[in-house]
């Protein structure tokens, strides 16, 4: 029951973090008059994939990777639901998403390999 919880509580994180992390990060793209799209995309992504790393009740490079697959399918989603006319015909907003959220979780697999590897 614990571990329910302790997912749910994650799952939490998790959503709030991205909320938090696009917003700001589209506020911050604003006021440095940048194209908000990729700013908002990568940095959400980027927040998504660490949130869910750090706050995965065990196994938490899976998560991680799991919370990847969700976030790509929402961005693609997002990126034809949410087109604006300086986003015509390029896709380079959702590759960038893409792109931020598989560093970061080549990152998260780093410090895994670094936390569980034996000491030489």
């Amino acid at each position: 029951m614990q571990q329910i919880l302790k997912l749910l509580l994650s799952i939490v994180i998790v959503v709030i973090t991205f909320i938090a992390s696009a917003t700001l990060a589209g506020m911050m793209a604003e006021y440095a008059g940048w194209w908000k799209k990729p700013v908002i995309g990568g940095v959400a992504a980027a927040c998504v994939v660490l949130s869910g790393y750090w706050s995965a009740p065990g196994h938490k490079l899976y998560f991680a990777a799991a919370w990847l697959v969700i976030g790509a399918v929402v961005a693609g989603v997002m990126s034809e639901v949410f087109m604006y006319g300086e986003d015509a015909n390029t896709q380079v907003p959702l590759y960038i998403t893409y792109a931020s959220g598989f560093a970061t979780l080549a990152i998260c697999w780093v410090w895994e390999r670094k936390q569980f590897a034996p000491d030489q």
